[in-house]
């Protein structure tokens, strides 16, 4: 099998967290980084990372050229950096992790650049060709699919749960908070910012903010459409999140039924993406963990008989880059068979 050529276009924290799950892929490789940053930043904050360590393969700037262990990764960095020409650089696929919304002009300019198809790793600002998460559509990619979003790192969490939780039990209505760590998008001391939450700081304070993953989940399950809503609460710990659900349900349930339920799918369908959990586990506990989201199983409550709440953690980044990882390899398969086609 060929390797898929990817050019990442941002080096943030999801960014930088493909590259270290990629450095060691034999199927599929980045070719090149773009980011608005300057090249010592980004060769510094790759190998030096607080949450994650040192990086684990040698790596330097060689002029414009990242040197990961063998491999050479062509940087386009600055604010003035040219745009890159990704046919010339054998680029198949273009990864967008900026952290922003991705308008469909931004889109169409890689394509024009030589793109085969384009990667979001955020909700686009304009439809993509599909939205992707694993454990709840992701039977419904097709090589047609040109341009595939990831969704966000909540619904990668909780959608697959609430998949399970519908289809086992009904759901009549539900709603999620995702307690999440802070980020590089609030502040570390009181500061000015277009929403003034976000400009507490986010180390001393718990900062509700809104959320897009109830759009989101209702999008990739519509039975759901107007029956779900959500809410953000950004805590004062660096990694580690988790997904508050509560569901309203048609009929009576029990914990050990929700409990049953979410074990089953997780050594059966959702094998590798959720992870059942029977130890008394805290945020901390689920860093770098490559699962979607861990299922907290001693946590599951219902009230009244027909509420359930449950909780899912997750690592804000790491599991959700192995998901871009899984979906970039089932696109290598299709540019494998348009090659041979």
């Amino acid at each position: 099998m060929s390797t898929l050529t990817i050019g990442l276009l941002g080096c943030g924290r999801v960014g930088r967290n493909l590259i270290r799950i990629l450095s060691r892929s034999a199927d599929v490789a980045v070719a090149a980084v773009v980011d608005p940053s300057e090249a010592e930043q980004i060769e510094y904050l790759l190998k030096f990372d607080t949450l994650l360590g040192r990086f684990p393969e040698p790596l330097e700037l060689d002029g414009d050229e990242l040197v990961i262990g063998p491999r050479r990764v062509a940087l386009f960095a600055g604010a003035n950096a040219a745009a890159p020409d990704w046919r010339a650089l054998g680029v198949d696929v273009v990864v967008f992790a900026t952290g922003r919304p991705v308008t469909r002009e931004q889109i169409d300019a890689e394509i024009a650049r030589g793109a085969a198809r384009v990667v979001l790793c955020s909700p686009p600002a304009e439809p993509a060709d599909a939205t992707l998460v694993f454990g709840v559509n992701e039977e419904s990619l097709s090589p047609e699919h040109r341009v595939v979003s990831v969704g966000s790192v909540t619904a990668v969490c909780v959608a697959p749960v609430l998949k399970v939780l519908e289809r086992a039990f009904g759901v009549e209505r539900a709603f999620l908070t995702t307690v999440h760590a802070y980020g590089t998008r609030l502040a570390l001391a009181d500061a000015p910012a277009d929403d003034p939450r976000s400009g507490r700081a986010a180390a001393e304070n718990i900062i509700p903010q809104q959320t897009n993953a109830d759009e989101l989940i209702a999008e990739l399950m519509p039975g759901l459409a107007g029956r779900v809503s959500g809410m953000a609460m950004n805590v004062p710990v660096p990694n580690g999140s988790v997904v508050d659900l509560t569901c309203w349900h048609p009929g009576e349930v029990t914990v050990e039924a929700i409990n049953a339920a979410v074990r089953a799918a997780a050594e059966g369908p959702l094998y590798g993406l959720i992870h059942y959990e029977t130890e008394p586990i805290v945020s901390s506990d689920i860093l770098e963990s490559p699962f979607s989201g861990t299922f907290d199983s001693l946590s599951t409550m219902v009230v009244g008989g027909r509420v359930s709440k449950t909780l899912t953690f997750y690592d804000n980044a790491w599991g959700y880059a192995h998901r871009v990882v899984d979906l970039l390899r089932r696109l290598a398969a299709f540019a494998e068979e348009e090659t041979q086609g």
